[in-house]
């Protein structure tokens, strides 16, 4: 870990943190679930993929054909079809481009950040960098689904949970060492 990521995790405010990612590991717990330790990073770095996703978006793909403005069926509606039938007054009101989520606040990315760091440098760390388990942790707390997961990596359910609680449990274990 380079110093100034070492400097940058041991000033951020760990304490507020572990409360944001206890409750909302609180809203996640299933019924009947005895609520752990590694539940509230896990639910942290849950928080941390959708943030990262909405906040630093991919850049654009290049040398690659491009979607045409043909709509795939005869009754999908496209963008441009509503802005036509609004400029010929047959809607009341201009239509929404896309809903996106709101832009996360400051301290919204800035936790991401913090998180994505420990997770990149003491997640499965024993597993190394390019583990086809830390990448399936990964995808499961960016919400896509177990049998998605299954089928890119080759890991069967009990070993993606294993992968899970054991990668949270790092995560937990390297910041309780920053409260400390």
């Amino acid at each position: 870990m380079n110093p100034e990521v070492k400097r940058s995790l041991k000033n951020h405010d760990w304490s507020r943190t572990l409360r944001i990612g206890e409750e909302k590991a609180r809203e996640d717990l299933p019924k009947g679930a005895k609520f752990e330790d590694w539940r509230i990073a896990w639910a942290l770095l849950q928080d941390a993929a959708f943030v990262s996703r909405i906040t630093y978006s991919a850049p654009p793909r290049t040398g690659y054909p491009t979607l045409s403005a043909m709509p795939d069926s005869s009754d999908e509606v496209t963008q441009w079809q509503l802005m036509s039938a609004y400029l010929q007054g047959h809607l009341t009101s201009l239509p929404d481009a896309q809903n996106r989520p709101p832009r996360p606040s400051a301290e919204e990315i800035d936790r991401a950040a913090a998180v994505l760091d420990v997770w990149h440098y003491a997640a499965l760390e024993r597993k190394g960098d390019k583990s086809r388990l830390k990448r399936a942790v990964y995808l499961k707390a960016s919400g896509v689904k177990s049998q998605k997961i299954r089928d890119i990596t080759g890991l069967t359910y009990s070993q993606l949970r294993r992968g899970v609680i054991e990668a949270s449990e790092n995560i937990f274990d390297r910041i309780a060492q920053f409260l400390n």
